[in-house]
């Protein structure tokens, strides 16, 4: 009688395989129509630089999305065919993990080149597209190599499902979250405005001169600046904008990054596998906020901060999002639910720390030279953020030397899930 029971289907698989195929779906029918648009855009010369970039900065975004599934989709149909994990697709090879980690030795020339194209209307709407992907990527993976080496993070699969999810559910689920959050507060904005309206008559005249006023300024930077510097000096639009840059956003975007770790909550996974998969989680949004931030840019000396800056942010969604799946990990297996707090406190403070940095260096210079800054004033008033970087990777750094000792680096504990050791 029990032998002739049908096999139990495979759910986990089933469903990695339905994902992977509908955001490949999805992502390649975004690229096609955003294709379209750019090729009309670079053949008609009437077009400006303003319009016809960000589409193709979009069409290139989505064609990273779609590529970077199709490996979580084939190893699906695989194992559902029975057929082993393809080895070119797994980063631990020797060949691979070499060539990743030495890859970062060409980011500076692709920056370099970026920053070249940039200038060029032309060549940015044809060529900016590919290389803001490689400026984007390049670190990522690199940090990601370093930050694992030594570590068992897991099978292949379960990796590709953690970067899989990452890339394709998360950020929609963040930006989600984000908006709403911002909603609460713009209304809650409002009804401010409104009590104080009704408080008082003289308010609502000067809002309606200010406004008055804004239509009036133009595009000069000098007199923008001279407008919104008594605005931004305020004690309270500076606590808000801290507030809600340097707590509201770390803490949403922190406590769903880990989200694909939380199906592995039954595994008792090991500090190790937990830690490389907080790392997956952070690379995976990091890499598609990144590519999605580039399409905002359209001049040179913006698009080499953004390509420097981005590079840092990597780090710090990697960095906090490890520390958390290092925390789920230990919680998990043995119960250290204080830990599990600790480092997701340091998660929350290292985000609002960075962005709370990148708002002071982006503004200071504007608010305190009066005038728009150089380029060397402005590298140096990233200074701090740079410094951050450099301690993140330090952290990074310090965290695998110790998993890697013995007291943490437990076997893993894989009984009764054969579906994640099929190499």
């Amino acid at each position: 009688m029990m032998g002739n029971q049908p096999p139990k289907k495979n759910w986990p698989v089933i469903l990695t395989l339905v994902i992977s195929a509908l955001g490949s779906i999805f992502f390649a029918a975004q690229a096609f129509i955003l294709g379209i648009f750019w090729l009309i855009s670079i053949l008609d010369p009437t077009s400006g630089t303003a319009e016809g970039l960000p589409i193709g900065l979009l069409f290139w975004t989505s064609v990273l999305g779609g590529v970077l599934l199709l490996p979580l989709l084939v190893s699906s149909v695989n194992q559902l065919r029975g057929r082993p994990f393809p080895s070119w697709l797994d980063f631990k090879t020797p060949a691979l993990a070499k060539l990743s980690r030495w890859v970062i030795l060409a980011w500076p020339i692709v920056v370099l080149l970026g920053w070249l194209v940039v200038r060029q209307d032309v060549a940015a709407m044809i060529f900016l597209g590919p290389i803001n992907l490689l400026v984007a990527g390049i670190p990522i993976l690199w940090i990601f190599q370093v930050a694992q080496r030594g570590l068992f993070g897991g099978s292949p699969i379960r990796k590709w499902r953690i970067f899989g999810f990452s890339i394709a559910i998360l950020p929609l689920i963040i930006i989600m979250v984000e908006l709403l959050a911002l909603v609460a507060l713009g209304v809650m904005g409002v009804i401010w405005l409104g009590i104080q309206m009704y408080a008082d008559p003289g308010f609502e005249q000067q809002i309606l001169q200010l406004a008055e006023q804004a239509t009036l300024i133009g595009e000069d930077v000098e007199s923008i600046l001279a407008f919104i510097r008594p605005f931004l000096l305020q004690p309270g639009v500076i606590f808000w904008v801290l507030a809600i840059l340097g707590g509201i956003i770390p803490i949403i975007e922190e406590v769903i990054k880990p989200a694909a770790l939380w199906f592995l909550a039954g595994r008792r996974i090991t500090p190790q596998e937990g830690f490389v998969g907080g790392l997956l989680c952070g690379a995976g949004f990091a890499l598609m906020e990144n590519v999605f931030y580039f399409t905002n840019v359209i001049l040179a000396e913006d698009w080499l901060f953004m390509a420097i800056g981005r590079a840092g942010t990597g780090v710090l969604h990697m960095l906090a999002s490890g520390l958390l799946g290092w925390g789920l990990a230990r919680a998990w297996r043995d119960g250290r639910w204080g830990f599990l707090g600790l480092t997701t406190l340091a998660a929350f403070i290292l985000h609002g720390l960075w962005n709370v940095l990148a708002i002071v260096s982006g503004l200071t210079p504007l608010l305190v030279l009066e005038v728009e800054p150089a380029l060397g004033q402005m590298l140096f008033s990233h200074f701090p953020v740079v410094l951050l970087m450099v301690f993140s990777v330090i952290g990074l750094l310090m965290i695998n030397r110790y998993l890697r000792l013995p007291v943490e680096s437990d076997a893993p504990v894989v009984q009764g899930h054969p579906e994640e050791n099929a190499h």
